[in-house]
């Protein structure tokens, strides 16, 4: 045979000529075989599976005939499945080899199923381009069962209306019925297996050679600081993000949503070196640094802190059966919330005094509040504050003015005032920064002592009314200082939180944890 189940020279003689005589000669019924034809084209004696008629039987043959061809076809697909993928084996060794020898940016993975796909493409359309015909699979099936040619002459003469060739058919028909096409044609290990399996165990070992080996330094360098300049990108992006989640959760800052957004914003100039990534997150950090440092440099913060200041002087009831001892307490540790939440346990002691011996505690809690009411008018005074502006030459009607209400054009006709009386640079800008944080303090607190003043009329039941307001009044005072206060605190964090972050990056941080 030529070929997995090819025909011989020999048998394509021997068949072709009994076909030609077949076809070549219709009266061939004389006694050329054993077996005696009638004119009816029945063969007598053959045994035809459930005495089926010839046209139909012929399936039988046929279908040996494709499993032989199947079978066939993947031997031959192996064959060709074995070589490819050693030649594959191969190609992704040499592949690997350059990889490793280089340090080259290869996806092998890719790489590896790419040629993998292509072997079996290919070997799959050489297999479809060379498959084995009918005439082939028959003489296959007649050699490997030693039929002596009877299958491919059966096939030979299918389709015939001569009586000598449905004789032949009818016996390839019986002989395709005795025989199994998987026992007879096997499937055959392919000849290039041993080489195939080599190219794939040399693939592995690629594997093994030592990166970079003929890496040239400068190659590596190069290579090494890009690693570090992605590194540190994804390290300061983690910082960045960690940066604008504690903003954004900052309700004093809610007015620097553009500098929040500056953080996402890529580096403008040309990152070289992992330490130009660090250099461009800082400027970022400054910038944005600066903006809430300008907002916290706001002059009504520093009232808050003068109030506070200034409500330490306040005198506290010595007696814990004093209604306003609580309150007092909380004004002079400067804090707000708790004095807001003592002047509306007040309100609602007031809503329940009905009876005539209420009277009295309402008379007492009216003197109390009139006491702190005073308490807070001469807080707002500062008569030091007023002293030393007129000794530098304000006027007394200008610095009560200025303290009652300050604008900027009065601040700046101090100054002018102060540095024609030969004050020096420092010493006005003390005293105005005075001034105006005076200005600010004093204003909460003659506010708090007129509201009080209000509700000190609360022994008066006609006036229990107005009473109620000033103590509603106090409150809502207390609050907006309470909320100045809140913000002052979530800007120093904010500051300190940027200052950390931004030490943290200019001491290089492990790329792994970014400084965290």
């Amino acid at each position: 045979m030529s070929g997995p189940g090819g025909l011989g020279p020999a048998s394509r003689g021997r068949i072709k000529g009994l076909a030609a005589r077949i076809s070549g000669n219709a009266d061939l019924v004389c006694y050329r075989t054993s077996v005696r034809i009638s004119c009816t084209g029945r063969v007598p004696g053959v045994n035809l599976p459930g005495g089926q008629p010839e046209a139909i039987a012929m399936t039988q043959l046929d279908r040996q005939i494709k499993k032989t061809q199947h079978r066939l076809w993947l031997n031959r697909w192996l064959h060709r499945a074995s070589f490819t993928i050693g030649v594959t084996a191969v190609v992704f060794a040499a592949c690997v080899l350059v990889q490793r020898l280089f340090d080259l940016p290869i996806p092998l993975q890719w790489a590896g199923g790419a040629l993998g796909g292509v072997a079996l493409i290919v070997c799959s359309i050489w297999t479809i381009a060379t498959r084995e015909g009918p005439v082939v699979a028959a003489a296959t099936l007649d050699g490997a069962a030693g039929l002596k040619e009877r299958i491919s002459s059966g096939y030979f003469c299918t389709g015939s209306d001569d009586a000598f060739a449905g004789a032949v058919v009818a016996d390839a028909q019986n002989a395709s019925a005795s025989v199994t096409v998987g026992r007879h044609v096997r499937l055959t290990v392919p000849r290039s297996l041993a080489a195939s399996t080599f190219s794939i165990i040399l693939a592995a070992l690629m594997f093994l050679v030592t990166p970079g080996l003929l890496k040239s330094a400068e190659a590596e360098a190069d290579e090494q600081q890009e690693t570090q300049i992605r590194e540190t990108k994804v390290a300061v992006k983690r910082k960045m993000a960690q940066i604008r989640e504690m903003t954004e959760a900052n309700p004093a800052l809610e007015e620097l949503k553009e500098k929040l957004e500056a953080l996402d914003k890529p580096p403008t100039g040309r990152i070289q070196k992992p330490e130009d990534v660090r250099h461009e997150a800082v400027k970022k950090i400054d910038t944005l640094s600066d903006a809430v440092k300008r907002k916290r440099e706001d002059k009504k913060y520093d009232g808050v802190s003068e109030v506070r200041k200034a409500l330490r002087q306040l005198k506290v009831p010595r007696s814990d059966d004093a209604p306003t001892q609580k309150l007092s307490k909380a004004l002079a540790k400067g804090d707000f919330k708790s004095a807001k939440e003592e002047i509306n346990k007040i309100k609602e002691q007031l809503a329940t005094l009905k009876s005539e011996e209420d009277k009295e505690m309402a008379k007492q809690l009216s003197k109390r509040l009139n006491d702190l009411s005073k308490q807070l008018e001469k807080l707002a005074e500062n008569k030091e504050l007023r002293q030393e502006l007129e000794q530098a030459g304000i006027k007394k009607e200008d610095v009560d003015r200025m303290l009652e209400n300050l604008s900027k054009k009065d601040l700046d006709q101090v100054k002018k005032q102060l540095e024609q009386k030969g004050l020096g640079q420092k010493q006005i800008e003390s005293l105005a920064n005075k001034l105006q944080q005076q200005q600010k303090a004093g204003s909460a607190a003659k506010g708090l002592s007129k509201s009080l003043k209000k509700a000190a009329k609360c022994e008066n039941p006609g006036q229990s009314g107005e009473a109620m307001g000033g103590l509603s009044q106090a409150a809502d005072q207390l609050s907006d200082l309470e909320t100045l206060e809140q913000e002052m605190s979530q800007l120093d964090s904010t500051i300190e939180s940027l200052q950390q972050a931004k030490n943290e990056l200019d001491n290089k941080p492990c790329p792994k944890c970014g400084g965290t």
